[in-house]
């Protein structure tokens, strides 16, 4: 029997590899310069995108922050304004007190006045025709001076009721007119009185000045708000209550002086 031939492998040849390969490393070029050419304005865009977004949301942030510090500011205004509000209502009624209270002071003090006088003609007697003895009439004659005494503040007193029952002015010269004339009744019944009145003098042109800046009828919420707040800050609302503080002890000093009158008649 004849023997069979081995069959030989055929082997590539180099040639032809190296077509497969060319061929191969062209259509990945291409591929990737096609994929690069159609995907890569998609990447720029989404770049391009993702730059937006942020800064929108950098600006969002912004503006949350402010609209943060916006409700802040809003919400100490409203307190400032209900402040305000609380305040000149009580203002409103301590003044519609006070007119009542010095027309009741006034009356009585006119009362004790005329008992003053009836009192000061007694004693005038007294010392005329009564026999006393030096010590007697030495007590008698320091009585009398007192009357006296209380007599002329009671008259400066009533000068002054009168004064504290008028209006506040609402003009800057008004006012300074006002006060100054008030002062100098008020120390001739207490010169303790000075030093206070003149806290109210001292607020006169800061309130006024901010009075001048108070906003148009087209300002904004927000300009209003700061022009209430600059008023708190500058201290220009405490002015009213000032006048308050002085009017309470001006009265005071009024009442002070009926107690002791009262004890001279009794």
């Amino acid at each position: 029997m004849s023997k069979k031939r081995p069959v030989k492998r055929k082997t590539s040849s180099p040639s032809l590899r190296n077509k497969l390969l060319g061929s191969i490393v062209v259509a990945f070029l291409f591929g990737s310069i096609f994929g690069y050419v159609l995907i890569q304005p998609q990447i720029d865009d989404l770049a391009t995108n993702e730059v937006v977004l942020r800064s929108e949301i950098n600006f969002l942030n912004n503006r949350i922050n402010e609209l943060e510090i916006k409700e802040s500011e809003l919400s100490v205004s409203k307190n400032t304004i209900e402040n305000l509000q609380t305040k000149l209502g009580s203002y409103e009624k301590d003044q519609n007190e006070l007119s009542q209270e010095i027309s009741v002071l006034n009356n009585q003090l006119e009362q004790i006045e005329v008992e003053l006088e009836i009192k000061q003609d007694e004693l005038g007697l007294t010392v005329q025709n009564a026999q006393l003895s030096e010590q007697e009439l030495d007590k008698a004659n320091l009585r009398l001076e007192s009357i006296k005494s209380t007599i002329i503040k009671f008259e400066n007193d009533k000068l002054l009721l009168v004064e504290l029952r008028k209006e506040v002015p609402t003009t800057r010269l008004q006012a300074q007119e006002h006060w100054q004339n008030v002062k100098v009744i008020a120390i001739q019944s207490d010169p303790n009185l000075g030093t206070k009145i003149d806290r109210v003098i001292s607020m006169i042109n800061p309130y006024y000045d901010w009075l001048e800046n108070q906003p148009g009828v087209n300002a904004t919420e927000a300009e209003f708000f700061n022009w209430i707040i600059e008023g708190n800050i500058s201290g220009a609302l405490n002015y009213t209550e000032e006048i308050g503080k002085f009017q309470n002890d001006a009265l005071l000093t009024v009442i002070i002086r009926m107690d002791a009158a009262l004890s001279i008649v009794s």
